[in-house]
């Protein structure tokens, strides 16, 4: 068995860990119900946190807050403080906020899924069920409540009724990326994954700039061993974060699954030139080198590898 197909497995398991966060999250998807945001998208390698976002949502706080002063009973605008307390995550204002546009328009179904998912993200789930099927009965035509609802669901480790949640919210609305990106997660997790890889598609035809869904349809397609598909997923992802060192090492794994040891020794190499720290691919390159007879590289590269990998390193 090669380190790919136990690493890929493990990579299975660890997005299934961080994949409920992501539910529901990121910015608006195009041709969605409302503009709502849940939250922020997972971080991924590369990625730094913006001050100048974060002093422009302490701005448009003020404004609003400034704006209550006038209209202290406009529902929007403290929904409008409830989603900008939510991306700073100051939890406990925001679902103060959300709740007092639910108080001044019942009929906000916004408000109600702002709540589900602040509750949610507290721990509160059965609150958060409460107040997603509370906004489905106001309208049960409202894709995002199914969205937050299937979140909610899988925190519950409920994820048959996470299955039939994200489907419903697909039903009203194809162009949800992140119910797809989640319902592929469970797909792939019952080891169904063509399934998987169909949501995914789909997804990425909807925003090819999402970065870890090309992450998991990549590792989708080692498991059912169509390397090359894989290999050309991961190279997309490419052309959107070049510095991702993962997609690289995955690139180098699957050409060397493939016996293309060649490009699998130069996939390495790479990502090594975007993490120099990326302990592993020195044990891999050590394989790569031994298979083509280069017994000198070969030992450099163990002794790198048991060199970084040491816990005095």
């Amino acid at each position: 068995m090669t380190y790919f197909k136990r690493y890929t497995s493990f990579v299975i398991s660890s997005v299934l860990l961080f994949s409920c966060y992501n539910i529901g999250c990121g910015k608006k998807e195009s041709g969605t119900q409302s503009t709502i945001q849940h939250g922020a998208s997972i971080k991924l390698e590369g990625e730094v946190p913006s001050v100048h976002k974060k002093s422009m949502a302490d701005e448009e706080i003020e404004k609003n807050k400034k704006l209550l002063e006038s209209n202290p009973n406009d529902a929007k605008i403290h929904y409008s403080l409830g989603l900008l307390y939510d991306e700073k995550g100051m939890f406990d204002e925001s679902l103060a906020a959300y709740k007092k546009a639910s108080e001044l328009n019942p009929s906000m179904i916004e408000s109600l899924v702002g709540q589900g998912t602040v509750l949610n993200k507290r721990g509160k789930s059965d609150e958060a069920v409460s107040v997603f099927k509370k906004a489905i009965e106001i309208n049960p035509h409202y894709a995002d409540a199914y969205e937050g609802l299937g979140l909610v669901y899988i925190h519950k480790k409920q994820e048959e009724d996470a299955t039939t949640a994200f489907r419903k919210a697909l039903e009203i609305n194809p162009g949800l990326v992140n119910s797809r990106y989640n319902l592929g997660i469970l797909y792939a997790k019952k080891t169904q994954f063509n399934e998987a890889i169909a949501e995914w598609t789909k997804g990425l035809e909807i925003n090819p700039q999402k970065t870890e869904i090309y992450y998991n349809l990549g590792i989708a397609y080692t498991k059912i061993n169509k390397f090359d598909d894989a290999i050309s997923v991961w190279q997309k992802a490419l052309t959107v974060r070049p510095d991702i060192a993962t997609f690289h090492y995955n690139i180098g794994l699957a050409y060397k699954e493939k016996g293309d040891i060649d490009n699998a020794e130069a996939s390495l190499k790479k990502t090594l030139e975007v993490d120099p720290e990326f302990v592993d691919v020195h044990k891999i390159l050590e394989e790569v080198y031994r298979s083509k007879g280069m017994l000198g590289d070969a030992d450099r590269e163990a002794e790198i590898y048991k060199s970084k990998s040491s816990p005095h390193h």
